[in-house]
């Protein structure tokens, strides 16, 4: 019975990480954000350092032409001046690199650790801080070296958005073409 309930949570929960309310199917004219099935994945490279035909993932909740956090693999990208952490040192480790579109305020790294779901069908997670950054500028990015295991996310970020919302996304990869992908907690 108790793998039953686990197996039903694991679909659940991967159902329940589709969380972009955009038009399934289309991308926005506006912010050039590729949204498919419901999971806003990728956006195109918009700035120096950034590989010209890479795609990133975007934390963009108003939807503005630029967006608030944007991230990509870090082998994807020729990086000059950045700052670094390591979230995780155990092995296999992936470079983050996140850039603001304009100054980010309270840009943190967030460790993530599976907890329930939501009635709604929504993972929940408990949610340990592991670095701060007061302000992440567009000309200076962040590389973080994150580990992931498995399919459920157990990396994140948080930041406070121009409006004065504090914002978490979960950090995961597409199982379909290893792409970057975030998705709003």
């Amino acid at each position: 019975m108790k793998r039953i309930a686990t197996g039903i949570m694991t679909v659940a929960l991967l159902a329940g990480l589709s969380v972009c309310s955009a038009e399934p199917g289309g991308a926005r004219d506006d912010a050039d954000v590729i949204c498919r099935d419901g999971v806003c994945e990728l956006a195109p490279a918009a700035s120096a350092g950034r590989e010209p035909d890479g795609l990133a993932a975007t934390a963009n909740p108003y939807q503005n032409a630029v967006p608030d956090v944007e991230g990509r693999w870090a082998r994807d990208v020729n990086l000059g001046p950045h700052d670094e952490f390591v979230a995780a040192t155990s092995d296999p480790q992936a470079g983050v690199v996140f850039f603001a579109g304009n100054p980010i305020r309270n840009f943190k790294v967030l460790a993530l650790e599976f907890k329930d779901m939501s009635p709604a069908g929504k993972p929940l997670f408990n949610v340990r801080e592991l670095y701060t950054k007061d302000v992440l500028r567009p000309e200076r990015p962040l590389l973080v070296k994150f580990s992931f295991f498995g399919s459920i996310p157990n990396n994140g970020f948080s930041y406070t958005d121009p409006m004065g919302k504090t914002r978490q996304y979960y950090i995961s990869e597409s199982g379909k073409d290893g792409s970057l992908l975030f998705g709003e907690l």
